[in-house]
């Protein structure tokens, strides 16, 4: 019997199994031939991003640094009082209780924004439209109209990749310190990376901003759309918030690295769109 139902199960299950591993083979094909078409227009949007903010921060902080550094005191501040029971006294170096629940709360969507945790979503979100888009389509049409017809969710992936890279250059260029290392803090991390910009902020503003362009390209309805902007905006606003919590980065950082988004995302798009609408 035992033996029966493993056969069942062998000639049930293994098509399914190398259906997929094919269908992913396919898109991995498809992948790597537009990528001819979208590298060069994105190398040449990334570099001319680069050299704007350079310049653009560089004659913007003169006049702009005062009234961030007053952001970033009441800002962190008001965090510091989040996170600590009854006590928003910066002097006190062990702050008595801790709530340990919200710092779990910001903890999970300072992990959730994190480069692994992008990365797998941007690799699985493009498979996951093509493959779903591959089962429900006639066998005669050939994979690559399958894969043009969902590959306006690469361009997640893109711009995430290219907030990354932007977010390490941007750091070594301004090397801004972080924030004083908190006392008793739990769950307290602190790389040596320099502070500015926030690469939690620019990369998930940068994912979740696309994602929602994606979703207009491809056709969603209106309400999925509205619903999905307020889930992108919720994310990325948790995410800023919680490095702020988390007092490893101060408020102007997650300000800069929302701004860098904002730039890099429309660069990015308007360089892609051509090749990625065709």
């Amino acid at each position: 019997m035992a033996g029966v139902a493993a056969s069942d199960y062998l000639e049930k299950f293994m098509p399914q199994q190398e259906a997929l591993l094919a269908i992913k083979t396919e898109w991995l094909y498809q992948f790597l031939n537009a990528l001819t078409g979208l590298l060069p227009r994105w190398l040449g949007a990334w570099f001319l991003t680069l050299i704007f903010l350079i310049y653009a921060f560089r004659a913007l902080k003169p006049h702009v640094r005062p009234h961030a550094l007053q952001v970033d005191d009441r800002v962190r501040l008001w965090a510091r009082g989040l996170r600590w029971r009854e006590n928003t006294d910066p002097a006190l170096v062990a702050p008595a209780a801790e709530r340990v629940w919200l710092t779990w709360f910001f903890r999970f969507w300072t992990n959730f924004a994190s480069a692994p945790s992008l990365c797998v979503w941007s690799l699985l979100v493009p498979l996951w439209f093509f493959y779903q888009h591959a089962r429900h389509v006639e066998a005669s049409i050939p994979p690559h109209q399958i894969f043009n017809e969902t590959r306006w969710w690469l361009l997640p992936g893109l711009c995430f990749t290219g907030s990354m890279l932007l977010s390490y250059v941007a750091k070594r260029v301004f090397k801004r310190l972080r924030p004083p290392i908190e006392s008793g803090a739990f769950g307290h991390r602190l790389t040596r990376d320099p502070s500015f910009p926030s690469g939690h902020s620019l990369t998930s503003f940068c994912f979740w901003s696309m994602m929602l362009v994606s979703a207009v390209h491809y056709g969603a309805a209106l309400p999925v759309l509205v619903g999905f902007a307020v889930l992108a905006a919720a994310i990325i606003l948790l995410t800023g918030l919680s490095r702020v919590y988390m007092r490893v980065h101060f408020p102007s950082d997650v300000l800069g690295g929302w701004t860098i988004g904002m730039i890099w995302c429309g660069a990015c798009y308007v360089a892609l769109r051509g090749v990625l609408g065709n």
